[in-house]
């Protein structure tokens, strides 16, 4: 699906520098810039459940150390 996105001239210069470097086209730099901010976005939804958790299982003991 075609797409047009504008950019400011600060965001264009970041994208043509990191094509450039990269070697990447500017729409494979944007479209795994996509795919790593869900995986981002997954591991840390992942982490607050385990937290969130840890926090229940553990929170009898982790009052007694902290009144200790």
């Amino acid at each position: 699906m075609a797409m047009n996105l504008r950019l400011t001239d600060e965001e264009q210069a970041l994208l043509d520098d990191m094509s450039s470097a990269s070697g990447l086209s500017k729409a494979e730099v944007l479209r795994r810039a996509l795919v790593e901010k869900a995986i981002r976005d997954g591991h840390r939804s992942q982490v607050e459940q385990s937290l969130d958790w840890a926090l229940e299982r553990y929170d009898d003991l982790l009052r007694r150390l902290g009144t200790a």
